[in-house]
């Protein structure tokens, strides 16, 4: 595979994760393709085929395994990675101290421990391949929290953050950081419930996961940090700015999870 670009993908058997990796194995990509769902990997795999794509389960809240799978990753692309897509992530709703405790510690492993853990695997990969990019799912309730998800909500802030860091840090060693803010994507993470309730427009509409994947595309070709799914989101991002108390009103009226 010494000269296609390549990307690893985690979360890729569903949702925006699936529709990244068609979307860079039809450009010619090679496409590492990570999920703990070893099913829906494998209906991937029917789907892509074994041209220039590897599949491998993976648990990201295991840094041996995570290791283990950019060490594999390395062996097909001779020491590069283009793209670091870390995109894996759970949810759990209903009001904080309703949601046991163990499932609020599952979000945060996999969705901040698991970014870290891919991040700190990739980071020498990263270095060895010029203009690299480690691209991280975050989510509009990384703007402002939002009620019902708030551990979900504290990791998406954390996402955000790191990626602000880590945009600084890489321009060492001539990579880049950069974060997906999506609002409601049309995934399996999307309950019945919600889907009834969203509007037909506006910023909280249901998007479809092919706009991620190329989200994803373009943030490759680009030195932008915040990419907002809907773009209208980063207008709802500085109203945040300058009225938090006003925006956290308006979300419970009008958001994804409102009930109006």
């Amino acid at each position: 595979m010494k000269n296609l670009k390549s990307i690893f993908i985690t979360g890729a058997a569903g949702g925006m994760g699936s529709s990244t990796a068609k979307l860079f194995h039809k450009k010619g990509w090679f496409v590492g393709c990570y999920d703990s769902n070893k099913k829906n990997l494998s209906k991937l795999q029917d789907e892509l085929g074994d041209s220039n794509v590897i599949y491998e389960e993976l648990d990201v809240t295991s840094k041996k395994k995570f290791q283990k799978c950019i060490d594999d990753f390395s062996m097909k692309t001779e020491g590069k990675l283009d793209i670091i897509f870390n995109n894996a992530g759970i949810t759990e709703g209903g009001f904080f101290e309703e949601i046991p405790y163990q499932n609020h510690m599952d979000i945060i492993k996999i969705n901040i421990i698991g970014v870290v853990n891919g991040i700190y695997s990739a980071i020498e990969l990263l270095k060895n391949t010029p203009n690299s990019l480690c691209i991280s799912t975050s989510s509009s309730s990384g703007i402002m929290g939002m009620e019902m998800i708030a551990t979900y909500s504290a990791t998406k802030h954390a996402v955000k953050g790191l990626t602000e860091s880590l945009s600084a840090e890489f321009v060492r060693f001539n990579s880049r950081a950069a974060d997906i803010l999506p609002g409601v994507i049309d995934t399996p993470m999307i309950s019945k419930d919600i889907r009834q309730n969203l509007p037909k427009s506006g910023i909280w509409r249901l998007i479809s996961s092919d706009e991620i994947a190329k989200t994803v595309w373009k943030a490759y070709n680009s030195n932008k940090i915040h990419w907002y799914v809907p773009e209208e989101l980063e207008n709802f991002e500085q109203e945040v700015a300058k009225n938090p108390e006003e925006a956290r009103e308006i979300l419970k009226a009008n958001g994804p999870l409102s009930s109006n």
